[in-house]
């Protein structure tokens, strides 16, 4: 039940305890008003009785008396029979009992054998018709109060509604509220707290995105040094083992004629082929090595963001996958900011090559751009991984005040109460660092359907920043780097 119902509820109850209360004050009132009015018609009777008193009650004398129109009183002969009381013309049944007076009979002694008789029935039907009007005029009265309290009520209640309204945004996010409290006081401080607490929540939000930004920019950080460790380390390690095992290949290749010509035994021999053959090995462990450690390096920090802008960037990581898996269909669609500028909002980018210049992509800050590339790239590793698609759509738009990202593809969709967030740390990793920048991230059924076999979609919004500045330290192509120092 609402508060609007409630209040109404209230207000016509009490009205119904004071009808009740003043009816029965009036009813009270109404039956010591009959019994003192019988009183007194039968003082008024025993006194016409008397006055007849020494005279045979003659019918034509109790005739006159009768046609006195005397209210409530009847003379009749005292060895007449009992007659029924009149029938009530006006006033209930239920009335007549809640007034509880009945005819009251007086019997004089002296006044020649004559009975009076005070009826209260014109009494009662009296009191019924005062009281009726007077319910018909309370009714009104209380009906155009519990008009004027609905009225009034509903308009004192209205903030409310507004500031039900505030909330929701608030649930959603926006926090710019317009609060009109319609001049309550006590609505007014509500609402400026609602206000209050909305600047407190975008201030808060605000200072949450700059801190999961630095977070992510010191986590992108942190991989570049952490790559360009492997790099130094490793690649120059992999190096000497492959220069040292090239060198013991090559001299295992000169020990079987040395052997030959010196007369050494054949164990001699057999040991400089098993050291060659060892060599050999380790040259493939070291190749081996070195491809892991590209594909590392690449996990760590993408080598394309960080040479080409965003949009190149992308083309260029579908169109790889789609020299990969030509039997795949493959979409890229990049939408500018707006859209009237002469790039229609379903045009998709041609892999083979278009301009691309109008995407406003490329002026995202480092953070943001690194973020949509990582969110593209693992939504199309495991679309690959899970799923066996046979067309795969990739949407990224840039608005003004945030990034939206769409890859969908057609395979067999989700499977009934799957959880995407525990799938694996890399839908993890893109959930939390989508929350860290203030973006949400959803991953369903492509066609919005409960059930699966509607193929997966993988969505994301990214609220957009200023450029934030560049690391001090340069980033370098670090595959590239690798595979021509190995």
């Amino acid at each position: 039940m609402s508060l609007k119902t409630r209040i109404l509820a209230l207000i016509g109850l009490f009205l119904l305890l004071m009808a009740a209360a003043g009816g029965a004050v009036l009813v009270a009132n109404a039956r010591d008003a009959v019994r003192a009015e019988m009183a007194s018609a039968l003082e008024l009777g025993s006194a016409i009785g008397r006055r007849m008193a020494g005279r045979d009650a003659a019918a034509a004398d109790l005739e006159m008396l009768n046609g006195l129109g005397l209210r409530h009183l009847r003379f009749i002969p005292d060895d007449a029979a009992p007659e029924p009381a009149a029938e009530l013309q006006h006033a209930p049944d239920w009335f007549a009992a809640l007034i509880a007076v009945e005819p009251q009979e007086l019997r004089l002694a002296d006044g020649g054998g004559l009975r009076i008789v005070a009826e209260p029935w014109d009494e009662i039907a009296e009191v019924w018709e005062d009281m009726s009007d007077l319910a018909a005029a309370m009714l009104a009265v209380g009906l155009l109060l519990l008009a004027a309290a609905y009225l009034a009520v509903g308009r004192a209640l209205a903030p409310l509604a507004r500031f039900e309204a505030g909330l929701k945004r608030l649930r959603a996010g926006r926090y710019d509220l317009s609060l009109d409290a319609g001049g309550v006081p006590e609505l007014d401080r509500l609402g400026s707290g609602i206000a209050a607490l909305a600047e407190g929540l975008a201030a808060a939000e605000r200072e949450n995105r700059r801190v999961g930004q630095r977070i992510v920019a010191a986590q992108d950080a942190e991989r570049r040094e952490i790559a360009r460790d492997v790099h130094d380390e490793l690649g120059a390690a992999l190096f000497a083992i492959k220069v040292d095992a090239g060198r013991i290949l090559r001299l295992t290749g000169r020990a079987p004629d040395a052997a030959s010509r010196e007369g050494a035994s054949p164990d001699m021999a057999e040991t400089a082929g098993e050291v060659a053959e060892r060599a050999r090995t380790i040259l493939d462990t070291a190749a081996e090595v070195h491809r892991l450690s590209r594909r590392i390096l690449a996990r760590l920090r993408p080598a394309l963001p960080d040479q080409l802008p965003l949009s190149e960037a992308l083309t260029e990581l579908v169109g790889d996958w789609a020299r990969r898996k030509p039997e795949v269909e493959w979409t890229l669609s990049m939408e500018p900011q707006d859209p009237a500028q002469g790039t229609s909002p379903d045009a998709g980018a041609d892999l083979d090559g278009c301009d691309l210049g109008s995407c406003d992509l490329d002026g995202c800050d480092e953070v943001l751009r690194l973020t949509v590339y990582r969110l593209v790239q693992e939504s199309l590793v495991n679309a690959l991984r899970h799923a066996t698609p046979t067309a795969v759509v990739v949407r990224v738009v840039a608005l003004g005040d945030r990034v939206e990202i769409a890859v969908t593809d057609d395979g067999p969709g989700l499977p009934d109460g799957h959880d995407p967030a525990r799938s694996g740390f890399g839908i993890s990793g893109m959930m939390e660092r989508v929350q860290a920048l203030g973006g949400c991230l959803t991953i369903g059924d492509a066609g919005g359907r409960s059930s699966n076999g509607g193929g997966t979609r993988v969505s994301a919004r990214l609220p957009r920043h200023a450029p934030s500045p560049a690391p001090s330290s340069a980033t370098a192509p670090f595959a590239e780097t690798l595979e021509r120092t190995a």
